[in-house]
């Protein structure tokens, strides 16, 4: 068990003063019958709000040697900040600002560097000697002190002798195997008649309209430049025109980065700071229809996220499971992050791929991924085409795509 203090606009050491800090948290109960009165989805709003913001201060320091990663419980209005080593000042200092929010530190074993190295040698080897389909994810465990290796059953390397002293050694770190029966699969396959200026979340179709992906949100690059993001497996190279779904030009790919399976798009006009929300065949109407796009955070196991596509539409009440997950993108090595619903149901269909992730913050969307992909199948609602649907979805970080790119949000 790692080594943890409790810090609530400082730091507190002692099981004694962590109980207190506890007991301080704002709760709120639900009314008789389960029901949850105005007041109280305000004031649960309110506290998701400002974990929310605390998460995003902690996670803004990724880059640090010795972070390992955030989790958040808004239940207990808590944020957790792991870190291997001693953690700096600044993470102390996250408590200034949280306003009834508890920050606990603990102690990691691993830092999300050195976890990010293990998975990527661990699937890069893998995929060599079993194909790409062998280990479907690798990411941190709950300590931070090795990975979990999701190997699908009906693999080759399932069957092999000693798989997991083999996994071990690939990575460089402990691991802990389990079989599942389901792979990563790429979910390419009004939202649909789109026009200038583009928003996230509309349709990507092929001439004759069928859809087969979805645009994300829209950036800021050096110079200027506006340019929509989505992923790289809906295109094939630099100057494929893309459509929505009427057929109409959005614009041309510009640029392409494998390794976050992402691509730019250059769009015909110019692209606006909003997000489609609701259904696949939603209209202005539906009071989640679009949403103003506020910011970018990177995402922390535990926060709620919403995944949005052109042809499954929008679904909330998923969490983030895991961060800095490793899976196979074409002949590349992704990290991401993966999210489900605690009910198991449909969170990302074929055909939303390259759409937004995000979380709705006082009625505002903040940027935190980008949909790659999905496993776990599940069947599908009400859909713009007829796909696959699955319980899992995998997530590039908004982060990492600016980042590559030295842009900004556009907001």
């Amino acid at each position: 068990m790692g080594r943890k203090s409790t810090v609530q606009r400082a730091v507190v050491v002692g099981v004694a003063v962590a109980a207190l800090a506890v007991s301080a948290v704002v709760s709120v109960p639900a009314a008789a019958g389960g029901k949850v009165e105005a007041g109280q989805a305000d004031t649960r709003a309110a506290v998701q709000s400002a974990v929310d913001h605390t998460a995003h201060a902690a996670t803004a320091l990724a880059g640090a040697p010795g972070y390992a990663g955030v989790a958040v419980d808004y239940d207990a209005a808590r944020v957790t900040v792991s870190w291997k080593g001693a953690a700096p000042a600044a993470v102390e200092e996250l408590a200034a600002a949280a306003d009834g929010v508890t920050v606990d530190v603990e102690r990691a074993a691993l830092s999300g560097a050195d976890l990010h190295a293990a998975s990527t040698r661990l699937l890069d080897s893998q995929r060599a000697a079993h194909g790409p389909d062998a280990v479907v994810a690798a990411y941190p465990d709950g300590g931070y002190a090795g990975l979990v290796v999701e190997v699908a059953r009906d693999s080759s390397a399932a069957g092999s002798a000693g798989l997991d002293r083999a996994l071990a050694e690939a990575a460089g770190v402990p691991v802990r195997v389990e079989l599942v029966d389901d792979g990563v699969m790429s979910t390419s396959a009004s939202r649909r008649n789109d026009a200038s200026p583009w928003h996230a979340g509309s349709a990507i179709a092929s001439k004759d309209g069928t859809d087969y992906c979805t645009t994300g949100f829209s950036i800021v690059a050096p110079g200027g430049h506006e340019r929509i993001v989505t992923a790289a497996h809906c295109n094939e190279a630099v100057g494929d025109v893309v459509r929505d779904g009427a057929g109409q030009r959005i614009g041309t790919v510009s640029s392409r980065e494998p390794r976050l399976d992402a691509e730019l798009i250059k769009p015909d006009g110019t692209a606006a700071s909003r997000v489609y929300g609701g259904p696949w065949n939603g209209s202005h109407g539906d009071q989640r229809y679009r949403f103003k796009v506020a910011g970018v955070q990177e995402p922390a196991v535990g926060q709620n996220i919403c995944a949005s596509g052109a042809v499954t539409g929008e679904h909330c009440g998923a969490k983030v499971r895991a961060v800095d997950v490793a899976w196979t993108c074409g002949k590349e090595t992704c990290h991401g992050f993966r999210a489900s619903r605690e009910d198991g149901g449909v969170v990302v269909g074929g055909g939303d791929s390259g759409g937004p992730m995000y979380a709705i913050i006082d009625g505002e969307a903040y940027a935190r991924g980008m949909i790659d992909g999905g496993s776990n199948r599940r069947s599908c609602g009400s859909t713009s085409v007829s796909t696959q649907c699955f319980s899992y979805v995998y997530g590039i970080p908004m982060v990492d795509i600016l980042s590559n790119w030295d842009a900004r949000i556009n907001r």
